[in-house]
C-alpha cells in the first residue's frame, strides 16, 4: 500500500474529515427523526387516553392563574364551556392553513357562568380580497361550546404570541378550547366540502398519524451507509488509478533509456 501514502496529504485528510462529518451529521439526523417519532407516538397515546376521560366543564378542571402543570394535566381533555362571547375581544391567529387555503383562526373569549373567561378557538376563516381576516360574527346570547383543551404554549408559529394578550387577564383560564360543537351554532358556519369565502370552518382535531419520521430516519441511515461503504471504494479506485499512472510513466522512462542506449 505504498502507493496510498498520498492519501495522507493535507487535501486528502481534509476530504476524509469532510466525509466523516457528513456521515456523523446524517446519522444524527436519523436519530433525530426517531426521537420525533417517539414524541409523536407519546402524543398520540396521550390524546387517545384523554379521550377516554369524562367530559367536564372547563372551569371545573382549570382556574385563572393555574400553572403549566395543571394545563398539561388536562391537555386534550374534552370539555364544555358555557357563557357569552366577547366579540370585541376576538383575536385572529394568522399564518394558518386549512384545506389548502391560507387564513386565520378566530379566538374569542367566552365569559363563563362562573365569572372566569376562556379563549375559544371558534374556527378557521379565510382572507378578504384586500388581505384582511374575514369577520365572522359570534352566536348571540348564551353559548355552550364542546371541544378539546389546548395548551397555548404548544401551538406552533406565531400563535402563542398572538393569543398572549388575550390570556394576560387575571380572570382568564391559562388554556384555550378548540371548539368542535357550538350550541347555538356559529352564524356563518361553513362546510369544508363546499367552502364559502365568508364562512368559519371548524378547526380539525389533532391527527393521530405517526407522520413521515420513520421513513426519513431510514433514508438518512441509508445515505450514511452508502457514504461509509462507498467512500473506501472511491479511494481504492483512486489508488489503482494513481498506480497505473506510475506504471505507465515508468514504462515511458524505460523506453526513453532504451532509445538513448541504441543511439549511443
Amino acid at each position: 500500500m505504498a502507493n496510498a501514502r498520498f492519501l495522507l496529504r493535507p487535501r486528502w485528510v481534509l476530504s476524509h474529515l469532510l466525509v466523516g462529518l457528513v456521515v456523523v451529521t446524517m446519522v444524527s439526523l436519523g436519530f433525530w427523526q426517531l426521537r420525533r417519532l417517539d414524541d409523536k407516538r407519546d402524543r398520540n397515546a396521550l390524546i387517545e387516553s384523554r379521550r377516554d376521560q369524562p367530559v367536564a366543564p372547563v372551569d371545573d378542571l382549570l382556574a385563572p392563574g393555574a400553572d403549566d402543570g395543571a394545563v398539561d394535566a388536562v391537555r386534550f381533555r374534552t370539555v364544555t364551556a358555557t357563557g357569552t362571547y366577547d366579540d370585541d375581544a376576538t383575536v385572529p391567529v394568522r399564518n394558518r392553513t386549512q384545506n389548502g387555503a391560507a387564513g386565520a383562526w378566530l379566538v374569542t373569549p367566552l365569559r363563563l357562568d362562573g365569572g372566569a373567561r376562556v379563549g375559544v378557538i371558534r374556527g378557521f376563516v379565510s382572507f378578504t380580497p384586500d388581505g384582511a381576516v374575514v369577520d365572522a360574527p359570534v352566536p348571540d346570547g348564551t353559548v355552550t361550546v364542546t371541544g378539546l383543551v389546548v395548551d397555548p404554549d404548544q401551538l406552533d408559529g406565531t400563535a402563542p404570541d398572538d393569543v398572549a394578550p388575550l390570556l394576560a387577564g387575571d380572570d382568564v383560564l391559562p388554556a384555550l378550547v378548540r371548539a368542535d360543537e357550538s350550541d347555538p351554532p356559529e352564524p356563518n358556519a361553513g362546510d369544508a366540502g363546499a367552502p364559502d369565502p365568508e364562512a368559519i370552518l371548524t378547526v380539525p382535531p389533532p391527527e393521530l398519524s405517526e407522520g413521515p419520521h420513520l421513513g426519513y430516519a431510514v433514508q438518512w441511515f441509508i445515505f450514511s451507509a452508502i457514504a461509509v461503504i462507498g467512500y473506501p471504494f472511491v479511494l481504492r479506485r483512486v489508488i489503482l488509478h494513481r498506480g497505473k499512472e506510475v506504471d505507465d510513466s515508468g514504462d515511458d522512462l524505460d523506453r526513453e533509456l532504451d532509445d538513448l542506449l541504441r543511439q549511443g
